[in-house]
């Protein structure tokens, strides 16, 4: 009784702990969308009146895995095709999709800064994120 006890504890234990992994030399979690997720220092602690939690550069975007989710903040410099757009912020540009479905009212140009979530997909031609959440930034 005693053994099942223990490993019903070690049970309840290693599902409770948050799944972190070791990925690109930075702390990476599961996101709550099943994708990988990088933490910004921003959730190390410390003052949060100003800051937008979660946000990575476009420079550091780039640098991460494949099939990480990620946050942005920044401009749609211009549009590539039917659902492809230049993002950019003041680290550098990056292609997004948007789905015309995942716009959910939004309407945003090139003057706007918005907040991007959505999956880094590396692709032949380089890094392209698929944006799920799209939202005006303050």
């Amino acid at each position: 009784m005693k053994k099942l006890s223990l490993i019903v504890a070690a049970l309840v234990l290693a599902v409770s702990v948050p799944v972190v992994f070791a990925h690109d030399h930075a702390r990476v979690e599961q996101h709550h969308y099943g994708f990988d997720y990088i933490p910004s220092s921003s959730d190390k602690g410390g003052y949060t009146g100003d800051l937008e939690s979660g946000i990575v550069t476009v420079l550091e975007a780039k640098k991460l895995g494949n099939s990480v989710y990620v946050k942005l903040r920044g401009k749609i410099a211009s549009k590539l095709g039917k659902e492809t757009y230049l993002f950019k912020d003041n680290t550098g540009t990056v292609k997004i999709e948007i789905d015309d479905d995942d716009w959910n009212g939004v309407k945003a140009g090139p003057k706007d800064t918005v907040i991007i979530e959505g999956e880094l997909e590396r692709e032949q031609g380089g890094v392209i994120i698929e944006v799920d959440k799209i939202e005006l930034a303050n």
